[in-house]
């Protein structure tokens, strides 16, 4: 069974309703996160981007897009786009053709999407929601009124994972606080990235998120750097993780990650004069490992390199190499 990735980033920012503000940042965000994420030497995800799609068109991408799967298959969804609450409690995608007052008709529930994610056959299914969460839309009326928190996270399931099959959310914001867009909240300003996607792109990009440096990008890794980015921009955002995982998901590949180096062994000679009973014989071959490890070709170093730490270990309980046996 072949593994693949494959990512689908939904990017809302023209609405046809009035009441629906414009967002600056999703245009500018997919374009940036299809990038990094494609790139083989990075994410190497399969990437399709719906762009200010109707509510009818996002549903059917969505469906198509978690369908016809393989346990070996890694999925990434990303929506970039107003989170709207219905009076009920229910959380809400806009499309570009969303009615306030019609939410179940014309938005993406929720529900919906938690369906998709619960009856994939996909073995890892990861959802990035970069919202501007919104309150409750009265009936008959496209005004939003305080309804209490939107609880983001509580809208998708908890549940173990079934058959191993494994998920993770993670919000840009908690609740009902907003998302912001470069630190504010502006109707006529330039185009500009989102805190929280910027912060996913800059730490793939870079390799920033490989906070263990390991030469992968955990989950982990990347909601650490993310939470920790978006707070020193802006005080009160704060991402949220929820995940029910068996073991690590590696998201993408660090080009800032430690270099692996096969090691060149140590000839045979060395290693019986590193053992040997005559001190001037030990001394020398440690002298020679030590000019073994300032040479420029790294397989002949890091053998070296090897070749002492095991000594160093199988000797702790002996005399010490600089020294005669007594």
């Amino acid at each position: 069974m072949t593994a693949s990735r494959h990512a689908l980033i939904i990017a809302n920012d023209r609405y046809t309703d009035q009441g629906l503000r414009k967002l600056n940042a999703p245009a500018q965000d997919a374009a940036a996160l299809e990038k990094v994420l494609h790139d083989p030497q990075i994410g190497d995800f399969e990437v399709e981007v719906v762009h200010n799609a109707s509510a009818d068109l996002m549903r059917r991408r969505i469906q198509r897009f978690f369908n016809e799967r393989t346990r070996a298959d890694t999925l990434l969804l990303h929506f970039s786009c107003h989170g709207l609450k219905s009076e009920s409690g229910e959380l809400y995608f806009a499309a570009s053709d969303t009615e306030p007052p019609l939410l179940a008709a014309t938005a993406v529930p929720s529900q919906f999407v938690r369906s998709c994610m619960a009856t994939t056959r996909a073995g890892r299914t990861v959802l990035f929601l970069d919202c501007c969460y919104g309150g409750a839309f009265s009936k008959g009326s496209a005004s939003v009124r305080a309804s209490g928190d939107v609880n983001v996270l509580e809208s998708f399931a908890k549940d173990e994972p079934d058959s191993g099959r494994g998920w993770a959310v993670i919000t840009a914001s908690d609740s009902m606080e907003y998302a912001f867009e470069d630190n504010r909240l502006t109707e006529n300003s330039a185009p500009r990235p989102s805190v929280f996607t910027h912060a996913v792109v800059q730490g793939l990009e870079t390799g920033e998120a490989d906070i263990d440096a390991d030469g992968k990008v955990s989950l982990d890794d990347l909601y650490e750097y993310v939470y920790r980015h978006v707070r020193e921009q802006n005080p009160h955002q704060r991402p949220k993780k929820a995940a029910e995982l068996h073991g690590e998901l590696h998201l993408a590949h660090s080009r800032h990650g430690r270099i692996k180096i096969v090691a060149l062994p140590s000839p045979p000679s060395l290693k019986a004069a590193l053992n040997s009973d005559a001190f001037l014989e030990r001394q020398g071959a440690v002298l020679e490992l030590h000019k073994r490890l300032r040479h420029p070709e790294l397989p002949l170093a890091e053998g070296a390199r090897q070749h002492l730490e095991e000594s160093r270990a199988t000797t702790s309980s002996r005399s010490p190499l600089w020294h005669p046996k007594s």
